[in-house]
């Protein structure tokens, strides 16, 4: 897809037939905090999924891994090519280690200030902004905004680190700005239902 001229997407394909689908960011953010919920079981977590469908559908394996597609925002199914780089940097560092680099309920204030500063988008007030949109603008965000630095911080591995005054250095660092362990990385949304 070139969405230089082509729309975000708000349908998915299921069974062949096009779906309406809610598309607002701070649904998705809500979705993913859903599924890193211990207090709802598997049965629980797919009849809210239901909500995301604006057209009467069962929600079945197909559907949910269609609304993953969606989520991860994977188009290799939408004609992306396989070579091309991922659209997300923090899903390729997380798909090894599983590790999660930021936390859209604890890193909220510096996601926050990070697009007022680069893009004036206050996301506290915006009406509506899609899903992939808001991610592609999170990928961008400028790497010397806080919340790029805390990603950056909390994916150095410091075994990688030779010099013993920079590994302590950047290991204080971690432990200030560590998030707590989650069950759920937020690109395991295809793993919740398995």
């Amino acid at each position: 897809m070139n969405f230089f001229y082509e729309a975000f997407p708000d349908t998915i394909e299921i069974h062949g037939e096009d779906v309406a689908i809610i598309t607002d960011f701070r649904e998705y953010i809500r979705l993913l905090d859903m599924l890193k919920c211990n207090e709802l079981n598997a049965y629980q977590k797919r009849a809210i999924l239901g909500d995301y469908f604006l057209d009467e559908i069962t929600v079945d394996d197909d559907a949910i891994d269609a609304l993953t597609e969606f989520v991860v925002m994977d188009l290799d199914s939408k004609g992306k090519d396989s070579d091309e780089d991922d659209l997300d940097e923090n899903n390729s560092e997380q798909s090894g280690s599983k590790k999660n680099l930021f936390s859209y309920e604890i890193d909220y204030p510096f996601i926050l200030s990070g697009f007022l500063r680069d893009y004036g988008i206050d996301l506290g007030t915006v009406e509506y902004l899609h899903w992939w949109k808001f991610r592609m603008l999170f990928d961008g965000l400028s790497e010397d905004t806080e919340i790029k630095q805390r990603i950056m911080y909390r994916g150095i591995d410091l075994s990688d680190i030779k010099d013993k005054d920079e590994r302590k250095r950047i290991a204080k660092i971690q432990r200030r700005i560590q998030l707590p362990a989650e069950a759920l990385s937020d690109y395991d949304i295809g793993d919740a239902f398995a």
